[in-house]
């Protein structure tokens, strides 16, 4: 008989873990807990009130959410096998009250060099138009759509830009198949430094 009480104890925790269990799983799957769930900046803060599917990384959030810029704020990556070319070398910053730019490319030539940069949103130039959406921000993965109109009102092609670094080095690739792999660069980017008839600045340039 004195058996009887400990099987009812027993019997009721059982009951009340399996319950739990269950609610935990449910709650997963309706989004209601963990971590993944929850709008979290960089450094672990969580934010219930805002839509854990959108990226807020960029102007008007300031530098908190934005993983990727924040890890590598100033760093420039060089294609050394292909260093006067298009993508001779890339630029990333992290958002800042004065500067809404977020990527800089570089084309160093002995001739003519040129800077431009990108912002999150619309960017206008010579009455093109293209808009950037953050779509993934991670430590070390970061990738965003590139919706080009031109002089247009509707986009005329969408390609997306996906950059993650692995082993130190900055892997390139984008849904128009273009790879490229580009080393940290210890070159000083500096206007006066670089070797150059002419430097062509160009909106958004971060030298």
């Amino acid at each position: 008989m004195k058996q009887l009480p400990l099987l009812f104890l027993f019997f009721i925790f059982f009951s009340c873990a399996e319950g739990e269990v269950e609610q935990i799983e449910s709650g997963q799957q309706s989004g209601q807990y963990g971590q993944e769930d929850v709008a979290t900046d960089a450094s672990g803060r969580q934010y219930p009130g805002l839509d854990p599917n959108e990226i807020y990384c960029g102007p008007g959030w300031g530098r908190k959410f934005c993983r990727f810029l924040r890890k590598h704020d100033g760093t420039i990556w060089a294609d050394a096998e292909n260093y006067y070319s298009d993508f001779s070398a890339i630029k990333f910053s992290n958002f800042n009250v004065d500067d809404l730019y977020f990527i800089s490319f570089f084309k160093l030539d002995p001739i003519t060099s040129y800077c431009k940069g990108w912002k999150k949103g619309e960017n206008f130039s010579d009455g093109i138009k293209w808009e950037i959406n953050i779509k993934r921000d991670q430590e070390d993965v970061f990738s965003f759509d590139y919706d080009y109109y031109g002089t247009s009102e509707e986009i005329e092609y969408t390609i997306t830009y996906k950059y993650e670094v692995i082993d130190g080095l900055l892997h390139f690739s984008s849904t128009d198949d273009q790879t490229f792999i580009f080393h940290p660069s210890e070159r000083n980017y500096s206007a006066d430094a670089v070797d150059t008839e002419e430097i062509i600045l160009l909106e958004g340039c971060l030298f």
